[in-house]
């Protein structure tokens, strides 16, 4: 018999990379207000990329824990709304992945040495100062996106939570009893 929730790993992992996703988001919107050369703009810009690239590390934990443990059935609804939910997902995996690679990339084409907790990380590209600002472009424009697909993913969870009442908030609620 099939779980109707999502494997403990899987669950962590989501709660985990929310958390590390609104945290990013949080410290780069916060260094936007800040004035032109103030002291905190660095370290800022630096727990920014640290949670960002947390987040590319949990991101490939998550799909090898979905390919381990697998995924509860979907839940029956109109075919629409099964498409929108897979394209949301799948939106969400290519941002939880393209956020960090442009981040670290535009930030190499500016040529700063990229560390993930004092461990330098190869260099993948050449400092090339057109192609940084392209790629930091790329980045906010995922960035911004993020807001729009996460938004869409949450207000389906809170749609079947409190219209549908198909309690499929559960899957991946932690502290949940196991089905």
């Amino acid at each position: 018999m099939k779980t109707k929730r999502y494997h403990p790993s899987s669950i962590f992992l989501h709660w985990a990379i929310f958390l590390l996703i609104a945290t990013a988001l949080t410290l780069i919107e916060y260094r936007g207000y800040l004035p032109k050369g103030d002291a905190m703009k660095t370290p800022l810009r630096n727990w920014h990329m640290l949670a960002g690239q947390t987040v590319l590390w949990l991101v490939v934990l998550r799909v090898a824990a979905r390919t381990l443990f697998g995924a509860p059935p979907l839940v029956d609804g109109p075919r629409w709304q099964i498409w929108s939910a897979h394209t949301v997902h799948a939106l969400l995996y290519i941002l939880m992945f393209a956020l960090p690679v442009t981040g670290i990339l535009f930030n190499q084409a500016a040529g700063r040495e990229i560390s993930y907790f004092g461990l330098i990380l190869p260099q993948l590209i050449a400092p090339n100062k057109e192609l940084g600002h392209s790629l930091h472009d790329i980045h906010e424009l995922l960035g911004n996106s993020v807001y729009y697909v996460a938004g869409l993913h949450i207000l389906g969870a809170l749609w079947h939570q409190f219209v549908r009442k198909d309690h499929a908030l559960r899957r991946m609620w932690p502290g949940q009893a196991a089905d």
